[in-house]
C-alpha cells in the first residue's frame, strides 16, 4: 500500500483541525493558507455547541480554555428596532462561545506543529490543481518566495464555501 501524504488548502477552523488530526495520525500533512497573518481577514468568532464538542473530542478543551472568550448567556430578538423576546441560552460551557478566531487558528496550528509530519505554509495562494492520468496529485500556487508546486496523494480544499 502506498503511503499517504496530504495537502490541505485553507487554514480556517476546518482545514486547521483536519490537518492537525491527520498529522496526529502520522500522515505527512502540508497546510497552506493565503493569508500570512490570521488577524488580517474577518472570520466568524462564535463556536456553537457542536464546535465546542469537536474541540473536546480532539482533546483540546484545556488549550481552548486559555484563549480569550466569552459565553453567550441570552439572545435578544428585535423586530423593527423593538426588543420582543429575550431567550436564555444554556450555561456551564454548553452554550455558544465567542472565541477569537485568529487565536483559535494559531492554537490549532501550534498543536499541529508538535508533530514532525505537519508543515504549515503561510502566504500561499492556490492557483490550480496538479493532475496526472486524470487524477488530482497536488496543487500549484504562489508562495512568499514565488511559484510553488505541492504534490500529495490526498488533496483537500478547505478554502471557503466554494471549495
Amino acid at each position: 500500500m502506498a503511503s499517504v501524504n496530504a495537502i490541505v488548502v485553507g487554514a480556517g477552523p476546518a482545514g486547521a483541525s483536519l490537518s492537525l488530526l491527520l498529522a496526529r495520525n502520522g500522515i505527512p500533512t502540508t497546510l497552506v493558507e493565503r493569508q500570512s497573518d490570521f488577524a488580517r481577514e474577518f472570520r466568524g468568532e462564535a463556536l456553537m455547541p457542536s464546535g465546542l464538542d469537536a474541540i473536546r473530542q480532539m482533546g483540546l478543551s484545556e488549550q481552548l480554555g486559555r484563549l480569550p472568550q466569552s459565553e453567550a448567556r441570552e439572545a435578544h430578538v428585535y423586530q423593527e428596532g423593538v426588543r420582543r423576546l429575550v431567550v436564555p441560552i444554556a450555561r456551564n460551557g454548553t452554550g455558544p462561545r465567542f472565541v477569537s478566531q485568529p487565536d483559535l487558528l494559531e492554537m490549532l496550528v501550534a498543536e499541529g506543529s508538535k508533530h514532525a509530519c505537519f508543515r504549515f505554509e503561510r502566504g500561499f495562494t492556490a492557483r490550480d490543481l496538479l493532475r496526472k492520468d486524470g487524477r488530482v496529485v497536488g496543487g500549484r500556487g504562489d508562495g512568499e518566495a514565488g511559484p510553488v508546486s505541492l504534490e500529495g496523494n490526498l488533496v483537500i480544499g478547505a478554502d471557503g464555501r466554494a471549495s
